[in-house]
C-alpha cells in the first residue's frame, strides 16, 4: 500500500515502519521490529519480483493488497464498511494458500488481512505462519484474542496485530458494543507480553476525532505497549451509513494537523488513512499503484471502500486480473482518483467508478447494493 504523505511528510506502510522505528530507536520500538527481520529481509527481493513482472509482462503489481478471510463477524460496529457482503461462499483454505504462493511469487510482500475478524476464520495463522516471505498485518476487533492465540502471532515472526477501537472506553463501548473496550485493553495486555509490535486501529469521525489525536489517548495506547496506530477517517459505505460522521473540510485539517505533531514528538508510528494515500496531484496513489481488495468471496476490488469487481480469484489467476479492463479503467481515471471532501475518492466519485464498472462488465460485490447509500442524493444502483 503506498502511502504519500502531505507537505514533505510522505511515508509507505513499509518505509514508514521501518524508517520511524530507527529514529525512535531508544523507546524499544526497532527492538520490537526487530522480531519481524526474518521477513523483512525478503522485501528487496519482492521489490524485484515486481520490477520483473512490470518490465516483462507489462503486470503493475502491488507491494501490498489488503484481504478479508472472511467477513464474518462477532461484533456489530455503527458505520462498519462491510456490513452488506454476503456472510457465506468464503474460499477455502487451500484456495487462500495458493492465492499467497502466487501473489508471493509475483513480489508482493504486504497483506493488510481485514474483515469481518480475521480470528473467527479458523487456520489463517497457521496458514500466515508458513508463508515466511510475507508480512501480514492483521486488523482485528481484540475480543478473540488470548494468550495463546498471542503467542502464536509472536512465535510466526511475520504478523503485525492491530486492535481496533474508537477513542475513549465510552466511545467503543457505544459504537462497538458494552464491554468492548475491556476486552481490547485484554487484547493488547496478551500481546504486550510476547514483545512483539503491535498497534491500534481506530476509525476517525467527527464526534470522536479530538480524542483520538489528543496526547493523552496516544500516551496510554504507548503505555500499552502499542508502537504504530492507524487511523482510517470513517467513509460511509453500507446499507447503514451514517452520513453525519463525516468529518468537515475543517475538522480534517485540525486532524491532520495534529497526526503530523504527534508524528514528529512522539515514539509512536501513526498512519492517517486515506490521506497519506494521496500524492501532490490529489490522486490516490494506492490504487494507481496497483493495490486491490480481495473479499472473502475471491472477488478482487480497486479498494475496500469500492464494492465492484469484474473477476474472481477462483477462475483467473491475480497476474491476469491486474490486467483487466475494469481495474485498468479505474487506475487511469483521473477524475475517478481526485481527492475531494470525503476522505475516500473513488467513494466519492461513485458515479465515475459505476460508469467504468459499466462498460468493463465489473457488478457490485455486496449484498443489497453497489455501496449503498443511506440518505446519499442521486444516488442510483446499478
Amino acid at each position: 500500500m503506498a502511502i504519500a504523505g502531505k507537505k514533505g511528510n510522505a511515508i509507505t506502510t513499509l518505509e514508514g515502519i521501518f524508517l520511524q522505528g530507527i529514529r525512535f530507536q531508544g523507546h524499544g520500538v526497532l527492538k520490537k521490529l526487530w522480531k519481524l527481520q526474518a521477513v523483512f529481509k525478503h522485501a528487496v527481493g519482492a521489490w524485484l519480483k515486481r520490477r520483473r513482472m512490470q518490465k516483462r509482462e507489462s503486470i503493475l503489481v502491488p507491494v501490498a493488497i489488503s484481504f478479508s478471510p472472511t467477513m464474518r463477524c462477532n461484533l456489530s460496529c455503527v458505520g462498519c464498511y462491510s456490513r452488506d457482503y454476503p456472510r457465506d461462499g468464503e474460499l477455502s483454505l487451500e484456495a487462500i494458500d495458493e492465492m499467497l504462493s502466487s501473489t508471493e511469487r509475483m513480489g508482493v510482500f504486504l497483506f493488510i488481512v481485514t474483515g469481518g475478524e480475521p480470528l473467527m476464520r479458523d487456520g489463517m495463522l497457521e496458514l500466515f505462519q508458513r508463508h515466511k516471505r510475507l508480512l501480514f498485518l492483521m486488523i482485528t476487533n481484540g475480543t478473540l484474542m488470548d494468550d495463546k492465540t498471542a503467542k502464536m502471532i509472536a512465535r510466526a515472526g511475520n504478523i503485525i496485530t492491530v486492535v481496533s477501537l474508537e477513542g475513549s472506553r465510552e466511545q467503543t463501548d457505544v459504537r462497538r458494543g458494552k464491554g468492548v473496550y475491556a476486552r481490547v485493553e485484554s487484547a493488547m495486555k496478551y500481546l504486550q507480553s510476547t514483545g512483539v509490535a503491535f498497534g491500534f486501529s481506530a476509525m476517525v469521525t467527527r464526534e470522536n476525532f479530538k480524542t483520538l489525536s489528543s496526547e493523552q489517548f496516544i500516551e496510554e495506547m504507548m503505555a500499552r505497549g502499542c508502537t504504530l496506530g492507524f487511523y482510517t477517517e470513517y467513509i460511509p459505505v453500507g446499507s447503514k451509513a451514517q452520513w453525519e460522521l463525516l468529518m468537515e473540510d475543517n475538522e480534517r485539517e485540525q486532524f491532520r494537523e495534529r497526526v503530523l505533531e504527534l508524528r514528529r514528538s512522539k515514539p509512536i508510528m501513526l498512519a492517517h488513512l486515506p490521506d497519506d494515500e494521496y500524492g501532490p496531484d490529489g490522486k490516490c496513489m494506492a490504487v494507481v499503484s496497483g493495490a486491490v481488495h480481495i473479499n472473502a468471496q475471491g472477488y478482487v476490488e480497486p479498494c475496500p471502500f469500492a464494492h465492484f469487481a469484474s473477476d474472481n480469484i477462483r477462475e483467473k489467476g491475480l497476474d491476469e486480473i491486474l490486467r483487466s479492463p475494469f481495474l485498468a479503467q479505474v487506475r487511469s481515471s483521473h477524475a475517478a482518483l481526485h481527492r475531494g471532501h470525503q476522505g475516500c475518492a473513488l467513494f466519492e466519485n461513485l458515479d465515475i467508478l459505476k460508469e467504468i464498472a459499466f462498460k468493463t462488465g465489473a457488478r457490485p460485490t455486496d449484498i443489497a447494493s453497489p455501496v449503498s447509500t443511506a440518505a446519499r442524493p442521486g444516488y442510483n444502483a446499478l
